[in-house]
């Protein structure tokens, strides 16, 4: 399992709004790190000149007014002036590279011999010490001087940029993907066997000689399709009639020979049923119009229409959800779905060692799974993908029964034009399971 989204609009808008961030995080360090000197210059000057009017306010003063001076100035600014002692324990300044860039700063400006620490006697601020005569002071300047304030503009117009170019990526990829999402759709329809539909032209010039390629393409197809069923049909119809005219002269043929009347008989059958299944691979069932079906009595018919044949045919239906109602009505091509299960009844039928079918249908809130089971050898797995091929025949898997290998593709092309899937599984105690899921499509 991948967290990484499969579709190309989420993969593009994603990776865009990774960048976006990326590019966003690293112009931010850029911008700090060309402005931190700057700024460190600034705050290291507005500390020095407040330390400077400071101390010449204190010396213009006389010495009998200096201490009523101090008192006046911590009163009317934030800046505090507190005696400082020799031997007072400094705490060490934190290693950051700011901050020793502004304190560097103002040695310079101050002297080496200033001090600079902050939050001295656990008093928030920045201390820097000053001398005036043979006295030390502390001017105490509030962190707000020192502190910049969160920058929740930037965060605003980052989000507000991140937003823009969100917006711009899915529009383009949504514009990128509908044409992309119509050849796809169209590609699928061909799989079905589908009739095509033209695709309209795309204004992009990538897109549009995409689009014009696909729907020749296409249009070569159903025209190959449509020239082979007319071969189909003209050669069927052709080998039909002398097939007719065979069946009424064995009429005419003496009761002594009843025995070859009834072996041509018979073998002129096989050839007409041959002929029938070509035809039906060639034509397809999509032209069959979707009807209504009811479910449970479609079972019930199918059961007696092979009983008369002599088929023992047990159905079981399992409803898994309480949702499905009792009498369920699918939406389905009524001929072709009860084809695919004549089909698979009777090669089940013919390869098993008895005329005993089981039917199972499961019954779930968005799909159908019937299994039709049967007491025969089974298909080797390697030879099963095979089978659902036309003109495949593999004789020695399912034994030596003659036939003109459409059977199982026939039933293959109605489950796929119902949008179903069809799976060859050999049963643990021995026979064949074909296993057939479709969409659950109720009609209203």
């Amino acid at each position: 399992m991948t967290l990484f989204p499969k579709n190309l609009l989420n993969r593009l808008i994603l990776i865009i709004a990774s960048l976006i961030i990326v590019s966003q995080l690293i112009t931010i360090k850029v911008f700090d790190y060309f402005e931190m000197e700057p700024r460190a210059e600034s705050m290291a000057q507005e500390i020095s000149t407040i330390v400077k009017y400071t101390k010449a306010a204190i010396q213009s003063a006389y010495p009998s007014t200096r201490l009523d001076l101090l008192q006046s100035l911590s009163k009317m600014s934030d800046v505090k002036i507190v005696p400082a002692y020799y031997f007072e324990n400094i705490e060490p300044l934190p290693d950051e590279i700011f901050l020793t860039m502004v304190v560097k700063k103002i040695k310079q400006d101050l002297g080496e011999d200033t001090i600079v620490t902050l939050n001295h006697y656990d008093i928030p601020g920045i201390w820097v010490s000053f001398e005036i005569g043979d006295g030390l002071f502390w001017a105490v300047i509030p962190r707000n001087v020192f502190d910049r304030p969160f920058p929740w503009h930037w965060i605003g117009w980052g989000i507000v940029v991140f937003l823009v170019s969100i917006s711009g990526a899915y529009f383009l990829t949504t514009r990128i993907n509908k044409p992309l999402n119509l050849l796809i759709n169209a590609t699928s329809n061909l799989k079905k066997g589908l009739p095509f539909k033209k695709i309209p032209e795309d204004t992009a010039t990538e897109f549009k000689e995409v689009t014009k390629a696909f729907n020749e393409m296409a249009s070569n197809l159903a025209k190959s399709e449509n020239e082979r069923r007319f071969i189909m049909g003209s050669v069927s119809h052709d080998i039909r009639t002398p097939l007719t005219r065979m069946k009424l002269s064995l009429e005419m043929l003496p009761k002594k020979s009843a025995f070859l009347k009834e072996s041509m008989d018979q073998d002129i059958d096989e050839i007409n049923q041959i002929i029938n299944q070509f035809l039906d691979f060639v034509r397809g069932f999509d032209d069959e119009p979707i009807s209504s079906l009811n479910f449970g009595n479609f079972l019930l018919e199918l059961k007696k229409q092979h009983a008369i044949l002599g088929h023992d045919l047990k159905i079981s239906k399992i409803t898994r959800s309480k949702d499905i109602p009792k009498n369920l009505f699918i939406d389905v091509r009524p001929l072709a779905f009860k084809r695919l299960f004549d089909n698979l009844i009777n090669n089940g039928v013919k390869f098993s060692k008895s005329n005993k079918i089981e039917l199972v249908a499961k019954l779930y809130n968005e799909k159908i799974v019937i299994n039709v089971l049967d007491n025969g050898p089974g298909i080797p797995k390697a030879q099963r993908e095979k089978l659902l091929e036309p003109f495949e025949r593999l004789d020695q898997a399912r034994g030596s029964i003659g036939g003109s290998g459409l059977g199982l593709a026939i039933a293959n092309r109605i489950v796929m034009v119902h949008n179903g899937k069809m799976e060859l599984i050999n049963r643990r105690t021995g026979g064949l399971n074909v296993k057939l899921t479709f969409p659950l499509i109720k009609a209203n």
